[in-house]
């Protein structure tokens, strides 16, 4: 008798049985199985080789699948990991080869947005700073390098706040002529080339200017000479050997087509007698009325005098018919006033004169090339204070305006002490307090 029996319960439903262990319907065997990416590929049939990291690869695939460059895969660990590890270097190179070209990219946009704040976005440029330390510009051209455009030219004296110096400027440039030429093809024969004058500046030229003999140049920028065969590339300048029919009507004067920034050298200066014992250059700045200049200013300077008032130079690139290279005047640029042209002085016979005055008449060098070079050095003067990307420019045009303005030490001596133990002292500067 159970307890609820004893106390009367009766029970209407039976009693719960005891709960049977589980028995499996089917015994439990281990599957192997491929993985979601291998049975993708092979849902898909696309050939593919097994990594090897994930599991085995199923089918025939796998036996034949083949490592980059080496023998078939024997399905062995290490062959495969071999197989992964020159996979994921590959992958790591050609990312790498892509972060550079992007890099570049980068790089170059850069510069163009640099070239363009400055003002250099017209000329395709050169800084040398091994042997001797320049900057070579050239007409940018385009087409790899190959063809001038004539939107790419400078125009002297554009909005010049002296309208008088732009209209000589435009009536200067009005008697411009250039090359024309004709290639006529003829099945059969040889091409035949003609040419003609007509009016127009070539988009190549910088301006004009009388030109002289010059070794140095030659042996600096005779590689720079354009070569239909080897054009040199985007961005790279060329100097363009211009036709006979480039000209501005002017005897003597030849067509610019590079120029060339760099330090001025004042042993290179006419001196006329001399002042307190030292070597006297004359300066003659005239008077040019379309400047609002009405008087003229004559000064006699030493060298050294001469050094602290002008710095740096631009002299153009002529090349002649015989693929020689020859110089145009050189343009003096003010230590003072980089950004006043009337400051700009011309080595003559003389001395140095007037740059503008001498452009104005047009029969030393013209105002197309007066500006041109004024362009050139205002550009090369923002690179240098806008902070480059490029290091290596960076400290080029650093370097290059460190030669041309040089260090002026406010208060400093050197006698003519004896002894090795004074020469710090000869060299050092003194800095007054108060």
């Amino acid at each position: 008798m159970t307890i609820s029996e004893r106390l009367g319960i009766q029970h209407d439903v039976p009693l719960r049985k005891r709960p049977e262990p589980f028995a499996p319907q089917f015994k439990s065997v281990p599957v192997v199985s491929g993985t979601v990416v291998d049975d993708a590929f092979e849902d898909l049939d696309i050939d593919v080789d097994a990594t090897g990291l994930f599991g085995k690869k199923k089918g025939k695939a796998a036996a034949a699948a083949k490592v980059k460059g080496g023998a078939p895969k024997k399905g062995g660990i290490m062959a495969n990991l071999k197989a992964a590890k020159n996979k994921a270097d590959a992958a790591v190179r050609k990312a790498s080869a892509g972060a550079k070209a992007a890099a570049a990219g980068a790089m170059a946009a850069a510069a163009s947005v640099a070239d363009k704040h400055a003002g250099m976005q017209k000329f395709d440029y050169q800084i040398y700073n091994d042997d001797f330390t320049a900057v070579l510009a050239v007409a940018k051209k385009v087409n790899g390098g190959t063809v001038a455009d004539d939107k790419n030219n400078i125009k002297g004296f554009k909005k010049y706040k002296h309208k008088a110096v732009t209209k000589q400027a435009e009536a200067q440039e009005a008697q411009m002529m250039h090359n024309e030429t004709l290639i006529k093809k003829v099945k059969g024969k040889e091409d035949k080339v003609a040419g003609r004058p007509v009016a127009g500046r070539n988009a190549a030229v910088l301006g004009f200017s009388q030109v002289e003999d010059s070794d140095e140049s030659n042996e600096r920028f005779a590689s720079a000479i354009f070569d239909k065969d080897a054009p040199g590339g985007p961005g790279v300048p060329t100097i363009v050997q211009l036709n006979e029919y480039d000209t501005n009507k002017v005897e003597g004067m030849e067509p610019i087509s590079a120029l060339v920034l760099q330090a001025l050298d004042t042993d290179e200066l006419e001196t006329s007698g001399e002042s307190n014992g030292k070597p006297a250059i004359t300066v003659t700045m005239q008077a040019i009325k379309e400047a609002k200049i009405g008087q003229e200013v004559v000064n006699t300077l030493t060298k050294d005098q001469v050094e602290f008032q002008y710095t740096l130079c631009v002299h153009g690139l002529y090349v002649n018919e015989d693929k020689e290279i020859m110089m145009g005047r050189k343009i003096l640029v003010h230590q003072a006033n980089p950004g006043d042209i009337t400051a700009y002085g011309i080595a003559t016979p003389n001395g140095i004169e007037s740059a503008l005055h001498h452009a104005m008449d047009g029969k030393e060098i013209d105002l197309l090339y007066l500006w041109a070079c004024y362009r050139l050095v205002h550009g090369v003067y923002t690179l240098g204070q806008s902070g480059l990307a490029d290091k290596t420019r960076a400290e080029a045009i650093k370097e290059l305006l460190g030669e041309g303005l040089g260090m002026a030490t406010q208060h400093s001596f050197a006698e003519d002490v004896d002894g090795d133990e004074f020469d710090a002292l000869n060299n050092a500067s003194l800095r007054m307090k108060g």
